[in-house]
């Protein structure tokens, strides 16, 4: 620890400092993609200081009829909440399923912050942190964010919630700009929305995304053997054209999926990840392969025997705001990546090969699939070997105020 001259110096000293994080995910720990940018800070962060992932309360309540998978959405989410207070034993970090109720007027939504607010401070009281920063990634957890004690406050904006389906747009801006009012400082992913909000925060900074480059590098080495193939994609006819990550209703191109799978029959299209929508009609296709999710350090084990990574997203409102991971990861595997054109993609444009509809994106397929650049693979990876998550996570940990001191490895 630094030297401190005097009591009143290192009282004032130490409590510039949180002891633990609590992070207001976006995501649920127990169902939803763990390979989020969000989960992938939370970890890492777990190794810091004491850090707490606040699983989700949602942005919308499921309808039957309307929002997909709306039994499942509610039969998974009460699961979730048995489980209460665990702890990962690989990371470190402590998971809590809160007990809200899933209802989004004004009123319900500063009952749940109350409720909230409530649990978090016995989280709290249960694991000795007195001195918590909060990382925030769902608007509706505003409320229970504003009545809370924190060192620091971060938000962090990994995607345009207004933008989301279902979801009443201006109460979410109304949150989100709450939420950016009360921060020290929010944390981008993509340099368009940071743009946009900027003078509305104290603080904007454009973390990016990592990579964890050596994992994905050595599954598919550009000499010598690939990681074995994991069972559940052996005997798959090739080509093997993929992609992974969470598939939502609002982010995937289910026709052009349809469209794929049948385009490269007889070789397969592997997707990887929870199913968060439905995809009965993409699985109908007898060339389909569906994998659930898998952990994060297995996941360039299972995309290194990809031939060719695809991000078919839908051109929207949503999509033009974000900035998916798989794509740093995509390009230190080396292999050639097919994309839907939105915004995140343009800096690597020269390393890609994008489309603007579907008749293109097959065409584009094509096209990687008859790639034989060898110096394409080394230019993808250089153009990637910079970035690391630990990088990204000691940027948030700095703007928690994180002790550097403090490690828990």
């Amino acid at each position: 620890m630094l030297e401190k001259n005097s009591t009143s110096h290192q009282s004032q000293t130490e409590n510039d400092y949180c002891d633990g994080v609590i992070h207001f995910g976006n995501v649920d720990w127990w169902y939803h993609n763990r390979g989020h940018a969000s989960v992938r800070m939370a970890t890492r962060l777990a190794k810091r200081v004491p850090t707490v992932w606040i699983n989700s309360i949602g942005m919308r309540m499921p309808v039957p009829g309307k929002t997909e998978i709306a039994w499942a959405r509610y039969w998974r989410k009460l699961k979730s909440l048995t489980r209460g207070l665990k702890r990962d034993p690989e990371t470190g970090l402590y998971i809590y399923s809160p007990i809200f109720v899933p209802r989004y007027s004004p009123a319900m939504l500063n009952f749940n912050g109350w409720l909230l607010s409530l649990q978090v401070k016995i989280v709290c009281w249960r694991l000795k942190i007195k001195h918590p920063s909060a990382i925030v990634s769902m608007p509706t957890m505003t409320p229970a964010v504003e009545r809370g004690k924190w060192v620091k406050v971060v938000f962090d904006r990994c995607d345009d919630f207004t933008t989301l389906p279902e979801a009443d747009k201006d109460q979410v801006w109304a949150l989100e700009k709450r939420l950016l009012e009360i921060s020290n400082a929010a944390a981008y992913v993509h340099e368009g929305l940071m743009e946009r909000e900027l003078g509305l925060v104290k603080e904007s900074v454009l973390i990016g995304h990592g990579v964890d480059f050596d994992q994905f590098v050595a599954a598919r080495p550009i000499e010598g053997q690939r990681a074995p193939i994991p069972e559940s994609m052996r005997n798959l006819p090739k080509p093997i054209i993929g992609f992974y990550g969470g598939m939502d209703e609002y982010r995937m191109d289910v026709e052009l999926m349809i469209k794929i799978a049948r385009h490269i029959h007889p070789g397969t299209l592997v997707l990887i990840g929870p199913k968060q929508m439905d995809l009965s009609r993409v699985l109908a296709e007898k060339n389909v392969k569906h994998i659930a999710q898998v952990s994060p350090k297995d996941l360039a084990v299972h995309a290194a025997h990809f031939d060719v990574g695809i991000i078919p997203f839908l051109q929207n409102e949503f999509n033009e705001m974000c900035n998916p991971t798989k794509l740093k990861e995509y390009l230190a595997l080396g292999y050639p990546i097919v994309v839907m054109k939105l915004p995140a993609f343009q800096a690597h444009e020269s390393l890609i090969y994008t489309a603007n509809s579907h008749d293109k994106f097959l065409v584009r397929i094509d096209k990687a699939l008859k790639e034989n650049d060898p110096s394409l693979i080394e230019k993808r990876r250089a153009a990637v070997s910079g970035s690391s998550w630990d990088k990204v996570a000691a940027r948030v940990a700095e703007l928690l105020a994180v002790p550097i001191e403090t490690c828990r490895l």
